[in-house]
């Protein structure tokens, strides 16, 4: 029987710290420390997105900035995906990682709700898997054009009302998805 794994994207310390965290960042930390625990009790994987750059940029692998932060729970039995541009599935393992687990359904949340979840959810989209957005636990920061929170409300609109294939990417809270897809 397919099933469902859960996707974490750039939950990493150069967007949730410092002097400018992201938006909720506590909030959505502590959110996707439990969709993860009532994941890994459902015996679905769980898979961490890292973003990179090279040696030089701000988020180079093993750097301050790259690393998961402190509060951000993440197990041994965890998975790791590291990718250089938006698309989680770019270019990485993800999608063979996926087929190999027969799983048919992602939950994604993370960061930044425009850019990488969004072209997450996208791909994932357009490979045929069922995509749930978790309204409550993607996040991003204000931008000069518009705060981060619109930005948030904004992208699960759009989630909510648009397709690439005829298949929308759902949008539900936290507490659905607990209630429904890892009870």
């Amino acid at each position: 029987m397919p099933g469902v794994a859960v996707i974490v994207i750039d939950v990493q310390q150069m967007f949730f710290s410092g002097p400018s965290p992201a938006y909720r960042s506590e909030a959505v930390i502590s959110g996707i420390n439990q969709l993860t625990a009532a994941a890994r009790n459902a015996h679905a994987p769980v898979f961490f997105v890292q973003h990179e750059s090279d040696a030089s940029g701000p988020l180079a692998r093993g750097s301050d900035a790259w690393q998961l932060p402190a509060a951000l729970v993440r197990e041994q039995a965890d998975l790791s995906i590291h990718k250089t541009v938006g698309d989680s599935f770019h270019e990485t393992p993800l999608a063979d990682q996926l087929r190999q687990k027969d799983i048919d359904s992602v939950v994604i949340c993370g960061y930044a709700s425009e850019f990488c979840v969004n072209a997450t959810a996208r791909r994932a989209e357009l490979l045929g898997l069922r995509t749930t957005i978790v309204s409550d636990l993607h996040t991003t920061q204000d931008k000069p054009h518009l705060a981060a929170d619109k930005i948030v409300e904004h992208q699960n609109f759009v989630w909510s009302n648009s397709s690439m294939t005829g298949r929308r990417v759902k949008v539900r809270p936290l507490t659905d998805i607990l209630q429904t897809e890892f009870a």
